[in-house]
């Protein structure tokens, strides 16, 4: 050892030998490279206290004869060298030997507990020549009888003392021939080693050696000699052994045998493989320790070994040695893997530098040193890394540390996942992809390994320089030791607050480096926190005050949000006394801190209190408290704020007068939290600072001086609500000094009681008191005065850890009645207790104290417990919320704009009932005008055919003449028939239009020979332009016109100012009159018809067939006039909804089924809505079309499809001509012959016909044959049952197809009876399918169905 005095001492020296001054050659281990070195002229030693151990190197033999040694200090620090201490060693005893002669063997004066012994069999003699130093055995045999079985059996048995077990180096002691000129007979020996009970070993050694010889036989493991087993060594003449060829005689010598203490190996390179086995009977089969079988590299260092897991099920555990080596192959660096007895290197060839401490946690293994990333450089890594076992990758810690790491352990307190670094490092940076700061520590790190952040760590003042956990085969012992210069150390580093866990620990509620910080001036207190919700259905959020900083740089109030304290509001530049919440509000008070601007107008700063809009993020403006006048801002304190529950009242105590400066309530008052309005209680006797309030039932109970006159001073009153007046404590008046904290004592079994802390005003000393509900108490509380109390708590007993209080079962009723059964006491603060000790937090229980918690402060004085508080429901307040202006601007827009649309809507309503007054009006008038124009020449005869609906009883005139008299009558029911027809194909062509002015479908009425009105709207829409129609059907259209045109003044209220704004929005000529309008149909009816009638003439006289038909009915039907038909003209006529009646003739028309077609449309038509209609009446029966029509038997009908027939529209067309019932039926008849001419016509004339039953003519009960019921004239009409009458009629807009049992399907057009509309989805109603088939009852969507029926042009829709 060196001496370091005074700056001296030994910088290398070398060891010489007494007898020759010969400088020795030693060995040590360096302590930089930890490699083993070797020196002889100068050999370095270290300038401190530590011990250093070198070793001789020499040959043995010449180590044998040294007598001595001289030490010479070759350099030296300072002014001299020297040493502290010297220490020379020699091994054990000497070398274990064994003679052949076993006199020589032991001593009498021997300690050995077993004496080595020799012995033999066969021939051997002693032989002592004058030449040698000593006796020894020889054999002698004849050459030939070497191998004979008496040779080999005469053995010299030899059993030497091992007096320790180990790896030895056995010599054999052979005399020399020439001693005994004998060299010609010498041959060679064969030596048999029994090393263990189970092995033995054979070895051959010549014995031609000249001079005395000592041997080299073997290098042997040998175990300690004991009763059980001992090594022996048996020699005999070698049967194979060369003989000299002139010799006659072998002889074999042996003098004895030395076992020389070895190095156990000389090849282990780093590591050596030790078994815990420490049985004596293992050690008899061979060494507990020795090499890998597959070594590291020469000169490796290994600092580290750890074992675990492996991913591969099938294999044994892995053996990870960590160090400074290189492999030769350069495929591993710094650390590897042990695994299947073969070294293999592990992910991206192992780490660029130097590995030193290791330690698994899981299945992952932490390594650290002195290393910036993996060998491939393929991740960086600073100074340490996780390695995971199960899928083989590195990984990061972050940003690592900025130094290297001496230490890695699992750190067994913090939990089974938390491992600790420790070294020369000062930072830990973040990951290079982050922009979080660095954590600042001082070389201790612990890192949680289950949420892969850095945790929060104990205190530990300096840098600690070992650490050692005891983690052995996955023991956690929750016990960790560390060293080091430290000055103080704390379980746990928490700044300002902790987590007190229910197994009675405690944790930190922050991650590493997101802690509270120390204020400039070095202060960091937490005076009060509360969990946040502004309901019981928020999620609760901590929120803490006092004087400290945050990593974000907020001041003296943070919420703690991912582990992470961070800014809450702005800058508070006071100390926080109390915090609390009314919903949303949260309310900071403390310390005022206000500084007037430079400009001298207003001040800044924390004025005592703030209100603060959580959800809003903003501040309450309320109007600051003051102090009494002439006093510093700094005088104004806020020590608490109570919320009465379930009103808007918010209760403000401390030290200040004013409110706004004007109102005066002096150190209490109240803030109405809806009108932000201030408001003092009923004068009180107050004469200085509340310190603290709560309530008690309907009761402010409060903390402070109170000074009624003459009266002593009282330190606690209360405020009764009820009678909103101060009221008195019984027994306030006894407390021995003022109050300073209140805490509820409230219990299931004595609910209204509170304790009292406070210090007695002689001596200063903490006392403690309480309300039972009826008077003050004091508590039997012994404690050293110089404490200070700052809160208390009530607990139950069940939720103290027994290790702090022991057994509980010997806690039973207190002799006091302080604190109740079953809870005990936590007192808060910077506790002297009467043991002597001191505590930050303890628990009082039956006149007793038990230490729970201290602290202690950054420089390791002494820190103390504010507080104690748990996360309980809000207080539940009356808060009236106010709509934002944007919000209010936005409602008031809305209702602007529902008034107007509600006035614009009335409007509308308003003019479409006019317009439906005024054409209803109009279609009186000209159904009135066409009536007088039909009957005014025909008589009542005439009359009563047109008001049958039948056109088939007229007189057959041929010849329209005005003023004919009866003869007139029936050529104008023709020619308003064909009126009818014309203008109905072209409501039809302009359905969209008509829709929108006149909204309905009664525009012609089911029969226009009814005497239904004409609405003068669809006059107007349908006069656009006039499609070509029978010549007589147009002459009544003109006949009809011109008197609607003469007498529309007389029966039409035309308002002309209207029927303009009509015409404009049709984008019509608003100056057209009715008058005109009548008078352009004539014109047009009268002009179409000269040229139809021309061109019937031509047909007719290229088919004298029909000629002759026409010549049998009347001159009046070929002659010319307007009313003349020609037989070859096709009306289009309106499609016939009867299968088996003609509308006009009344008979089935059997003789002319050969010109029927199979559907009532035709596909092949150019018409787009005739090829719709047609492919729909290929898949099924037509559905049903609305509206009803009314028949003679007050049954409802519904027109349905029947099956076409050409000669009902010749037929039909023949009738509207003039001409007789059996002249039409001819005309009919002949039809066929120009089918095929007509084909084209009927082409471009399909679009203007009318499918809607309405413009047709009906047949009426007095045509169908006798003795058929409306009901089964057609099997279109299904009449309405008298069941079904009762139920409203709806019409399905689509196909409904049931599902599911219950349900209604239809096809598109049916009638549907609903029965049940309470539900606003599902209805319920009835379908009939005709008399013969049963009522289908179920429930259909609402929307399916429609309360009026489809119109005509709805078909295409419905396809």
């Amino acid at each position: 050892m060196n001496t370091a005095y005074e700056g001296r001492g030994t910088k290398s020296f070398r060891v010489e030998a007494a007898e020759n001054n010969q400088a020795l050659t030693m060995s040590y281990i360096d302590p930089e490279s930890k490699i083993e070195q070797f020196c002889t002229q100068s050999c370095p030693l270290e300038q401190n206290y530590n011990w250093q151990e070198f070793r001789f190197v020499d040959d043995n033999v010449m180590l044998a004869n040294i007598t001595g040694v001289t030490i010479n200090i070759v350099d030296w620090y300072g002014m001299g060298g020297g040493f502290n201490k010297i220490e020379l060693y020699q091994r054990g005893n000497v070398d274990p030997r064994i003679y052949s002669v076993n006199t020589f063997n032991g001593s009498p004066c021997s300690t050995m507990p077993l004496n080595p012994s020799s012995k033999f069999t066969g021939n051997w003699i002693k032989t002592t020549p004058a030449s040698y130093h000593g006796t020894y055995m020889t054999l002698t045999v004849n050459v030939a009888d070497v191998a004979s079985v008496t040779t080999q059996s005469s053995v010299l048995i030899l059993a030497p003392y091992i007096p320790e077990a180990g790896f030895y180096r056995v010599y054999m002691m052979i005399p020399g021939c020439q001693n005994t000129n004998t060299c010609q007979q010498r041959s060679s020996a064969q030596v048999l080693i029994n090393v263990n009970s189970k092995e033995s070993k054979r070895f051959n050694v010549g014995q031609y050696n000249h001079d005395d010889d000592e041997s080299i036989v073997a290098t042997i493991y040998a175990p300690e000699s004991t009763s059980q087993f001992s090594v022996t060594v048996q020699v005999s003449l070698d049967p194979n052994g060369a003989v000299n060829p002139q010799a006659t005689t072998v002889e074999l010598v042996v003098d004895s045998f030395r076992f020389e203490r070895i190095t156990s190996y000389d090849n282990l390179n780093g590591v050596i493989v030790v078994s815990p086995d420490f049985d004596s009977y293992k050690q008899l089969e061979g060494p507990l320790y020795g090499p890998l079988n597959d070594t590291l590299p020469n000169n490796s260092v290994v600092y580290s070994v750890a074992s675990g897991k492996s991913n591969d099920a099938d294999s044994a555990d892995v053996l990870f040695l960590g160090g400074k080596f290189m492999s030769a192959d350069a495929d591993y660096y710094g650390i590897t893997q042990y695994r299947d007895n073969a070294i293999k290197p592990l992910d991206r060839m192992g780490l660029w530098g130097t590995v030193s401490s290791m330690a698994f946690v899981g299945t992952s293994l932490f390594v650290g040193g002195a290393f910036n990333g993996t060998a491939d450089f393929g991740v960086s890594l600073g100074n340490m890394a996780q390695y995971n076992t199960t899928d083989q990758h590195w990984y990061q810690l972050n940003g690592g540390a900025d130094g290297p790491v001496t230490n890695v352990v699992p750190y067994s307190p913090f939990g089974p996942s938390v491992v600790a670094f420790s070294g020369n490092f000062n930072n830990l940076p973040s990951r290079p992809d982050t922009t979080s700061a660095a954590i600042a520590t001082t070389g201790l790190a612990m890192w949680d390994a289950s949420t892969s952040q850095w945790a929060s760590m104990p205190y530990i003042k300096n840098t600690p320089t070992l650490l050692f956990a005891d983690s052995w085969q996955d023991r956690q012992s929750n016990v960790a030791l560390v060293s080091g210069s430290l000055t103080a150390v704390a379980a746990l580093e928490a700044n300002g607050a902790v987590l007190l866990s229910s197994d009675g620990g405690i944790k930190s509620l922050d991650t590493l480096g997101a802690n509270l910080l120390p204020d400039p001036q070095g202060r960091l207190l937490v005076n009060s926190g509360l969990w946040y919700a502004k309901n019981n259905r928020t999620t609760s959020m901590l929120i803490v005050g006092g004087q400290f900083h945050t990593p974000d740089g907020a001041t003296n109030v943070a919420k703690l949000q991912d582990g992470k304290w961070q800014r809450l509001m702005d800058d508070i530049n006071g100390e926080v006394l109390t915090i609390n919440n009314a919903a949303n509000i949260l309310f900071v008070g403390g310390v005022a801190n206000v500084s007037q601007l430079a400009s001298g107008k207003g001040a800044a700063g924390f004025s005592g209190l703030v209100a603060y809009y959580m959800d809003k993020d903003e501040t309450m403006g309320i109007q600051s408290l003051q102090g009494p006048a002439n006093s510093a801002p700094s005088d104004v304190r806020i020590n608490k704020v109570a919320i009465r529950a379930d009103t808007s009242m918010v209760i403000v105590g401390g030290n200040f007068t004013t409110a706004g400066g004007l109102l005066s309530c002096p150190y209490i008052c109240t803030l109405d939290i809806n009108e932000s309005q201030w408001s003092p209680l009923v004068s009180s006797t107050l004469i200085d600072q509340v310190t603290d309030m709560l309530f008690v039932d309907s009761k402010l109970v409060v903390a402070g001086m109170f000074k009624n006159g003459t009266a002593p001073t009282t330190y606690l009153m209360a405020y009764d609500f009820e009678i909103n007046n101060w009221a008195n404590i019984t027994g306030a008046d006894k407390l021995p000094g003022p109050v300073t904290t209140l805490t509820s004592a409230d219990h299931e079994d004595s609910p209204g009681m509170y304790y009292i802390i406070g210090t007695e005003a002689l001596s200063g000393a903490p006392y403690l008191a309480k309300y039972d509900g009826l008077t003050i108490i004091n508590a039997d509380f012994t404690i050293e005065p110089q404490s200070t109390i700052r809160s208390v708590l009530l607990v139950p007993l069940s939720r103290i850890p027994s290790s702090v209080l022991g057994s509980k079962s010997t806690l039973g009723r207190r002799s006091d009645m302080t604190i109740p059964s079953g809870y005990v006491l936590a007192v808060s603060g910077d506790l002297h207790l009467p043991s002597g000790r001191r505590a930050s937090n303890a628990f009082f229980y039956d006149n007793k104290w038990a230490e729970f918690l201290s602290t202690i402060q950054s420089d390791g004085s002494p820190g103390f417990i504010g507080s104690t508080f748990f996360e309980i429901p809000p207080t539940n307040v009356y808060q009236r919320n106010r709509l934002s202006v944007a919000l209010v601007i936005l409602i008031a827009i809305a209702i602007a704009l529902g008034i107007t649309f509600l006035i614009v809507l009335i409007g509308l309503v308003y003019i479409y009932m006019r317009n439906r007054r005024e054409a209803a009006a109009t279609a009186s008038a000209a159904s009135a005008a066409l009536a007088a124009t039909v009957g005014g020449a025909g008589g009542a005869g005439t009359n009563k055919i047109l008001g049958a609906g039948t056109l088939s009883g007229g007189a057959g005139v041929s010849d329209y003449r005005p003023n004919a008299g009866g003869s007139v009558s029936v050529a104008a029911a023709g020619a308003l028939a064909g009126g009818a027809l014309a203008m109905g194909t072209k409501r039809n062509t302009q359905n969209e239009k008509q829709r929108n002015i006149a909204g309905n479908r009664d525009t012609w009425g089911e029969n226009m020979f009814a005497g239904e009105p004409v609405s003068y709207n669809n006059v107007v829409s349908n006069t656009l332009r006039l499609n070509s129609g029978s010549p007589a059907g147009l002459a009544g259209l003109a006949v009809a016109g011109r008197q609607a045109a003469a007498s529309s003044e007389t029966y039409v209220n035309y308002d002309d100012k209207k029927q303009k704004e009509i015409k404009f929005a049709q984008n019509e000529d608003p100056n057209e009159s009715l008058v005109s309008i009548f008078e352009s149909i004539a014109a047009e009816a009268e002009a179409e018809a000269e040229a139809e009638v021309q061109k019937a003439r031509e047909r007719a006289a290229s088919e004298s067939s029909m000629e002759a038909a026409m010549a049998s009915i009347g001159p009046g039907a070929a002659g010319g006039g307007v009313g003349a038909t020609a037989a070859g003209y096709h009306m289009p006529i309106a499609r016939h909804y009867d299968n088996d009646v003609n509308m006009l003739s009344g008979d089935s028309g059997s003789e002319s089924n050969q010109y029927s077609r199979t559907s009532m449309y035709r596909p092949d038509s150019t018409n787009p809505f005739e090829q719709r209609m047609a492919m729909r009446e290929s898949q099924g029966p037509f559905p049903p079309a609305g509206p009803f029509t009314d028949t003679d038997d007050g049954l409802g009908h519904i027109p349905m499809p029947r099956t076409y027939r050409m000669d009902d529209e010749h037929y039909t067309a023949a009738a509207l001509a003039g001409a007789s019932p059996a002249a039409a039926g001819l005309a009919a008849a002949s039809s066929g012959k120009t089918d095929a001419k007509n084909n084209r016509y009927r082409s471009e004339t399909t679009s203007t016909r009318n499918t809607d039953p309405a413009a047709s003519v009906s047949q009426t009960p007095s045509s169908r044959p006798s003795g058929e019921s409306s009901a089964e004239s057609s099997s279109g009409h299904l009449p309405i049952r008298d069941s079904l009458k009762q139920y409203p009629v709806f019409y399905a807009k689509f196909t409904f197809s049931s599902r599911e049992t219950g349900e209604l399907g239809f096809r598109a057009g049916e009638r549907v009876f609903v029965i049940d509309q309470s539900d606003e989805i599902w209805w319920m109603g009835i379908v009939d399918h005709g008399s013969d088939q049963p009522l289908e009852q179920g429930v259909f969507p609402a929307t399916y169905v429609s309360s009026e029926p489809p119109k005509s042009t709805d078909w295409s829709e419905l396809m």
